[in-house]
């Protein structure tokens, strides 16, 4: 039974999703060991940041006596992923590692993992989506300019494919919510095979709860 929605997440971009999806949540912001062995497949790495995340918004949720049983946790981890150098790339360090990335990512192919996992009681479902993204060929200039936006910061591949960075992609195949942060056909369909519910049910059923 799902009386209520998690999002073990403090992203801006996935509480705006939820949002449109009309899907009142609460916010649980996770605190967790995200130092993972960067030698694993990309799509296992996600899948185990997502599952770390979700299962420290349970602990704090026993902590603060939340119930949890009737609960539906997401919890979600984004990475980009440049195949060429077999080269995992999260959030930019420093003003530097942003300027280097997306040098990196100019004139190429590179792919958007996310590890989407959803926790409800003693159930854990963790899947990965993938999309690929083809940016344009960039100018340092352009870059330089782009950075000064201070845009890449926090963002995984230095770039918000739904804000300026969309003047640097030239195609995408797949999913765009997942560039953005939280893949929306993949949660669809794992409510409908893991729950054998929708977005449409579950709105109807949480309808006059307030977002949080």
């Amino acid at each position: 039974m799902i009386n209520k929605i998690i999002l073990a997440s403090s992203s801006p971009r996935r509480r705006e999703i939820l949002e449109n999806l009309k899907l009142p949540f609460t916010v649980v912001s996770p605190e967790c060991d995200e130092d993972v062995d960067a030698s694993l497949p990309p799509e296992d790495y996600v899948k185990e940041l997502a599952l770390r995340k979700g299962r420290a918004a349970v602990e704090k949720m026993k902590k603060t006596k939340m119930s949890t049983d009737d609960a539906l946790i997401i919890s979600c981890d984004t990475i980009v992923y440049f195949p060429q150098g077999d080269i995992i790339i999260g959030k930019p360090k420093d003003e530097r590692e942003a300027f280097l990335t997306l040098g990196l990512l100019s004139d190429s192919w590179h792919s958007v993992y996310s590890g989407l996992c959803l926790i409800n009681g003693d159930k854990e479902y963790c899947r990965e989506d993938i999309t690929r993204v083809k940016f344009r060929n960039l100018e340092d200039k352009q870059i330089e300019e782009y950075m000064a936006t201070g845009e890449p910061y926090g963002k995984a591949g230095s770039y918000a494919v739904q804000q300026l960075g969309a003047a640097f992609v030239e195609r995408i195949d797949g999913d765009f919510f997942n560039v953005v942060g939280l893949p929306v056909s993949l949660l669809c369909s794992m409510l409908k095979v893991c729950f054998n519910t929708d977005i449409f049910e579950l709105s109807k059923q949480l309808q006059g709860r307030v977002y949080s």
